[in-house]
């Protein structure tokens, strides 16, 4: 299976291919954009597939079906496995700034303002949002934007970028701030799993793929089934995954709790009486089991909810939220990787 960096690299040349929310209006366009990131030669090879129209004529030039394959290479190139992701956000960043606001709404700018602040909003678009008072405009334009453009957004995250509002157009910033450490990289974990825990590498994968389409529900299921799924190897024969969880913390005192799954009910240990069922804290366990419980609220359980006087309370599941659980399920996986570097079965618990 290729990177996810990759695939998503492939989605991003697929979703500007459509000239949906980014047009090509004129031959210059992508010599501009390429050339303004430092990647002239690029054009050089490819500007052939990169011009809607023959050179000198408005004749539509044949060449322009080779798009995608084109800016699939350029972007694959520049990235070089996310060795050059300084030039790589420098032509993200000309990308982004080429793609107008009215293209990525549904119904355009007409959709927001009414026919006598329109031709305004044209002239200063930043002054005409504010007026309307919309709150985080990031959050407002990206709510009302097409869906190939919210698909370009989600495999930006991938690529640890995301674009802001500011000032009247489209900014690239970084999803998060990253260290050098590496150890976060899906394609690294994915390597790791695929050798250690394939079935879990392919709920992974399909975690992530579910968010890049913004499925938030399927997303975070996902999430729950890689938490039970990467213990369940460590557990006793017979018993919950949480006798996995158990066996692989380091918590201390955890190795005499009998029954795991009763520390969420203050009660460690059936066979032993504490002076107080709060001696013990279990702080990695506890984490865990409720990043379990979380990914059960959240996804598949998102459809139960309390009843009171007839009104259902359901909790609204947003991508937000499937970018929180994945992180930190991410962040799991990192932890029993470095955790399986110093751990020995138990022979009996």
């Amino acid at each position: 299976m290729d990177k996810f960096d990759e695939i998503a690299l492939s989605r991003i040349a697929s979703l500007l291919e459509k000239r949906t929310f980014f047009k090509t209006p004129n031959n210059s366009t992508w010599e501009r954009i390429l050339c303004n990131a430092g990647q002239s030669k690029h054009y050089e090879t490819y500007g052939y597939a990169l011009r809607p129209y023959k050179i000198g004529t408005d004749w539509d030039n044949p060449g322009f079906e080779g798009f995608y394959s084109a800016i699939k290479s350029i972007l694959k190139m520049v990235y070089s496995d996310g060795i050059n992701t300084e030039e790589f956000n420098y032509l993200m960043i000309e990308i982004v700034d080429n793609i107008k606001i009215d293209n990525i709404i549904k119904g355009g700018l007409e959709a927001i303002f009414n026919r006598f602040d329109l031709s305004r909003a044209v002239e200063d678009l930043d002054t005409q949002l504010r007026k309307k008072e919309l709150g985080d405009l990031t959050i407002f334009l990206l709510d009302k934007s097409i869906e190939d453009f919210k698909q370009f957004v989600h495999n930006l995250h991938i690529l640890n970028l995301d674009i802001n509002y500011s000032a009247g157009k489209l900014v690239l910033r970084p999803f998060t701030q990253q260290t050098a450490d590496e150890s976060r990289n899906p394609s690294l974990l994915i390597d790791w799993l695929s050798k250690e825990h394939p079935g879990i590498a392919d709920m992974y994968a399909e975690a992530i793929e579910n968010y890049a389409k913004g499925e938030s529900v399927s997303c975070i299921s996902n999430c729950r089934n890689i938490i039970t799924g990467i213990f369940t190897p460590y557990k006793d024969d017979g018993n919950k995954w949480t006798m996995g969880l158990r066996n692989l913390s380091t918590d201390t005192y955890i190795e005499n709790v009998s029954a795991p799954n009763n520390i969420n009910q203050n009660s460690a240990n059936n066979k032993f009486v504490f002076e107080s069922d709060t001696r013990f804290s279990y702080p990695r366990y506890n984490i865990i089991y409720k990043l379990y419980s979380l990914a059960c609220d959240l996804g598949a359980h998102s459809t139960e909810a309390p009843k009171i006087d007839g009104t259902l309370y359901p909790e609204i599941t947003e991508l937000k939220d499937a970018q929180l659980c994945l992180r930190m399920t991410e962040d799991v996986l990192i932890w029993v990787r470095e955790r399986l570097k110093t751990y020995e079965a138990p022979f009996n618990n």
